[in-house]
């Protein structure tokens, strides 16, 4: 990718500047890090971070994901003592900057934020991709996940997950399901759970979640599986009924609503998260310390309170952890696909 289309921001302290949304170019970053006195090419764990540390975005600056991995970088800056430099390199799904992240030098100078689209949905979409989601990146950190909600609109008579699916076999086919988009999480969700409890169901997609949930509540269509960052307001004002949670414990967000799981499609289980990669054979103490900064971050009370209030929940844990969810929702990932009849790419 050209050099001048990456978008640098830098959180932290010193003399870069704080507030997430300044931009510098790659030749100024490149000033500033040879100006760090004792800065060397390759890490020592016992000196680390000498420099400043890059952040790598699979995501343009301003959505959802960007947002999170700001806000949670910004306080891993403040416990390592170095800047953490943001650089968005959007494209492929998160593809194009997992790739570059595969590729990069394995100091501990390159981090990378992952999302369940990058490490669970994208291996089982594509059927050829320029990194191994697995073997070319050491885990460092599970920061935090949205479960989603399954979601009814007002006046389809359905109550609770076992009256949804009654009226479904009782209308094969008749019924459908909104979804962001033909390979999204919603689409996956959605499709999961239609197979996972024997329904059939037509598929709408949309391009995006916004316009999605506007049919859903003018009643365009009768159903969604959605994030429960997006739909939290639309329930908490009654104008769209939660049924159950994705998840196989209930939501802060939404502790009223039972799992889709206890609710009679057992062992139903997704969820949209995001965590912390580096290349592999970055050495084991510097994976160790941004997991401990990384943890430090996460229970700062304006992390906890931004997180929760978007209907977020902060994960934390060891990179053995972080690395054991991956595979599952490899896993996971690819019974979603196969029962969405996703085409690989």
């Amino acid at each position: 990718m050209n050099d001048q289309l990456v978008n640098a921001a830098v959180v932290g302290s010193g003399a870069y500047p704080d507030d997430g949304d300044a931009t510098v170019s790659r030749r100024s970053l490149l000033v500033a890090a040879l100006g760090v006195a004792g800065a060397r090419a390759h890490a020592q764990p016992s000196n680390y971070p000498e420099r400043p540390i890059r952040l790598v975005l699979g995501f343009p600056p301003g959505g959802a994901t960007d947002n999170s991995a700001r806000l949670v970088a910004l306080k891993m800056a403040a416990v390592l003592g170095q800047p953490i430099v943001v650089e968005n390199r959007p494209g492929a799904s998160g593809n194009i900057a997992a790739e570059h992240v595969s590729r990069s030098t394995a100091d501990g100078y390159t981090l990378f934020y992952t999302t369940s689209t990058i490490h669970g949905i994208n291996p089982n979409v594509y059927a050829k991709l320029p990194y191994d989601p697995v073997a070319d990146f050491e885990p460092v950190l599970y920061v935090s996940r949205t479960v989603l909600v399954l979601l009814v609109r007002n006046d389809l008579g359905a109550t609770s997950v076992n009256e949804l699916i009654a009226l479904a076999r009782s209308r094969p086919g008749a019924l459908s399901y909104a979804s962001a988009g033909l390979g999204s999480t919603q689409h996956l969700a959605g499709a999961l759970f239609c197979r996972q409890a024997g329904i059939d169901a037509l598929h709408v997609p949309y391009k995006g979640s916004s316009p999605a949930l506007t049919d859903l509540m003018s009643g365009q269509v009768d159903f969604m599986i959605d994030t429960v960052s997006a739909s939290l307001p639309f329930v908490q004002g009654g104008k769209l009924r939660g049924l159950a949670v994705s998840a196989l414990e209930r939501s802060p967000a939404l502790p009223q609503l039972p799992t889709i799981d206890a609710s009679g499609v057992g062992g139903y289980q997704v969820a949209a998260w995001g965590g912390f990669l580096v290349p592999k054979g970055t050495p084991a103490a510097i994976v160790r310390k941004l997991n401990a900064a990384g943890n430090e971050a996460i229970r700062s009370p304006d992390v906890v309170q931004r997180t929760t209030e978007t209907g977020g929940e902060l994960q934390g844990g060891t990179p053995e952890q972080f690395g054991i969810w991956i595979r599952q929702e490899l896993a996971r990932w690819k019974l979603a696909v196969a029962a969405a009849g996703v085409t690989q790419q």
